[in-house]
């Protein structure tokens, strides 16, 4: 099974990128050397997708780009019990 590497944004915290585990390209190892990436945390690739971050996107640009951007937003809400 394969994972992905999940880098987030220092100047947005929103902004997210994901590269597989394992992947040297160029566009790869450019984002692990980021300095303005850090990595965040791995997602193993089981096919589920997960809030915010859906696997099968990620492998199609991957595939593409050598990389999966993407924006997480969280707001709260309020519970209508109080």
């Amino acid at each position: 099974m394969t994972a992905f590497e999940i880098y987030q944004s220092k100047q947005n915290p929103l902004h997210y990128v994901a590269i597989e585990e394992g992947d040297t390209r160029e566009n790869a190892e450019g984002v692990r050397r980021s300095q303005n990436l850090k990595f965040l945390t791995r997602i193993p690739d089981d096919g589920e997708p997960r809030i915010a971050f859906d696997p099968k996107e990620a492998v199609s640009r991957i595939a593409k780009h050598g990389f999966y951007a993407f924006t997480v937003t969280i707001s709260i809400r309020e519970s209508a019990e109080g």
